[in-house]
């Protein structure tokens, strides 16, 4: 598992950190209440903007924990951090591991998972930069090659293993490929906020591409559209990070200069041998709370007071509103600008709309979940992602439609190592079936079907597999039905 988390200025890690004993929970063995072998990462969205910015300045040239520059902001890299809290963990320590249902590199019983969870989460901070490179974050950390991830990468992936990424953000994804000139301090933009061509840049409405006015790249009017009719671009410009000849995006683009969300999926499908079975992607990031607040949802970017009260000319910039706010923390006429009508204290614990975010998520069909950051608790969202993993994990249920079937036979398939890439398994469907129990025939294996068993739901078949033990980590059982 690789979470990733904003580090740009949310504070809303607070929530993540109270309620991921939940998704911990979720992942226990019903029957003894044991974890599976488990390897937690955690990453933060701060990648830089290629040195466009001043040193020391959140999103210029910053130094690492190992002491060498980087324009690419942490890199993607793991975050095993020490300070300002000192957390529980083994020094040298890249991630967190549980295995054979015992602690590994971090201290106390198994169970004191989440608490150096917490701590570490906790010390990644609000100090990165506003421009948050999210999903590429993801890229780097676990695929790029040549900026010197990839003794991580090989410690850390395993091929038989479900990977699950979880990113936590009140803000959109601004991954661009190359950091190409679209960063900076630049004259022309001063009248909106410094992300705001993230979104300008990287989303449309109704069809039209928010770089034509209104809103206009620089931003010169007010905009707002139902979020049902927003989307994020899909028309990446060429980069050299793809092997494509370089675009300028210093200047106004026909194409978005921000990295393809689906370039970036397939690059972390391809990590395994079978992305349906073995990946999951959640996000608790700016999205509706639910379907009624979705048929409601606006899209708006409108001014709202400059928090650069240094800058006289511009005493009020463009910016994009929060599409939802904290139930317990709405917009109220004591805290509201009587000249813009932005309320920033309700804004703080609200999300801007997430579109490239969510088109990540989509990407992944029935393997992607989505969650509203506005949410007052995140307990439920934690569960459900911890249930669902662990479903994919053991997932030994069979719909109750199994019954009307003419004939079914069954299947070991075996993970063997890829030829064409060692690192990933690849499944070996078995010559001989594997038959139903059956007190005449005491051939190992075999299967028995139990209905309405737990964890199954009413009227599903629990699938038990009588003496597994020959069989390697990671072997799935296959029904082939007619």
């Amino acid at each position: 598992m690789v979470v990733m988390v904003d580090n740009s200025g949310s504070a809303k890690v607070t929530k993540m950190n109270a309620a991921f004993p939940k998704l911990i929970a979720a992942l226990k063995d019903p029957n003894d209440g044991s974890l599976p072998d488990l390897r937690i990462a955690i990453i933060d969205s701060d990648l830089g903007t290629g040195c466009a910015y001043d040193p020391g300045t959140s999103c210029g040239q910053k130094t690492l924990p190992d002491g060498n520059l980087s324009c690419l902001g942490d890199m993607g890299r793991f975050q095993m951090l020490t300070s300002p809290t000192a957390c529980a963990f083994n020094a040298g320590a890249e991630f967190l591991e549980v295995k054979n249902n015992t602690a590994v590199n971090f201290t106390g019983p198994v169970d004191n998972i989440n608490t150096v969870f917490a701590c570490l989460a906790s010390n990644v901070g609000t100090g990165g930069c506003g421009e948050e490179h999210q999903l590429q974050a993801f890229e780097l950390a676990l695929t790029a090659k040549g900026i010197g991830n990839e003794q991580q990468q090989a410690d850390f992936l395993r091929g038989n293993a479900l990977l699950a990424l979880l990113f936590i953000s009140d803000e959109d994804d601004c991954s661009a490929a190359t950091n190409d000139g679209m960063f900076g301090e630049k004259p022309e933009l001063r009248g909106e906020s410094a992300s705001l061509r993230c979104a300008t840049r990287g989303h449309q409405c109704g069809g039209k591409n928010l770089t034509d006015s209104p809103p206009g790249y620089p931003t010169d009017a007010s905009f707002s559209a139902p979020l049902s009719t927003c989307a994020a671009r899909t028309d990446a410009c060429p980069n050299a990070i793809d092997g494509e000849k370089a675009t300028d995006t210093s200047q106004p683009t026909n194409c978005s200069p921000l990295r393809s969300v689906k370039r970036m999926a397939e690059n972390i499908k391809a990590l395994k041998g079978n992305p349906d079975e073995q990946i999951v992607v959640a996000g608790i990031f700016g999205w509706p709370l639910d379907d009624q607040d979705m048929a409601t949802a606006t899209y708006k970017i409108a001014p709202v007071p400059n928090a650069n009260t240094a800058d006289t000319q511009h005493p009020t910039v463009f910016d994009l509103w929060p599409v939802c706010y904290d139930p317990d923390h709405k917009p109220a006429p004591a805290t509201t600008d009587p000249t813009t009508g932005f309320d920033a204290t309700a804004a703080g614990p609200g999300a801007a709309p997430g579109l490239r975010l969510a088109a990540f998520v989509d990407e992944f069909g029935a393997n992607g979940l989505k969650f509203s950051i506005c949410q007052p608790d995140f307990s439920d969202s934690m569960t459900q992602i911890g249930a669902t993993l662990a479903q994919r994990m053991q997932n030994r249920c069979l719909p109750a439609s199994y019954a009307q079937y003419a004939s079914c036979s069954a299947y070991v398939l075996s993970p063997v190592p890829n030829p064409k890439d060692p690192t990933q398994v690849i499944y070996q469907r078995g010559a001989a079936t594997v038959p139903a129990c059956d007190s005449t025939n005491p051939a190992t294996p075999c299967y028995t079907l139990v209905p309405d068993a737990s964890p199954c739901a009413t009227g599903e078949f629990l699938v038990q597999l009588d003496d597994a033990s020959g069989l390697a980590p990671g072997t799935l059982l296959e029904f082939v039905c007619r």
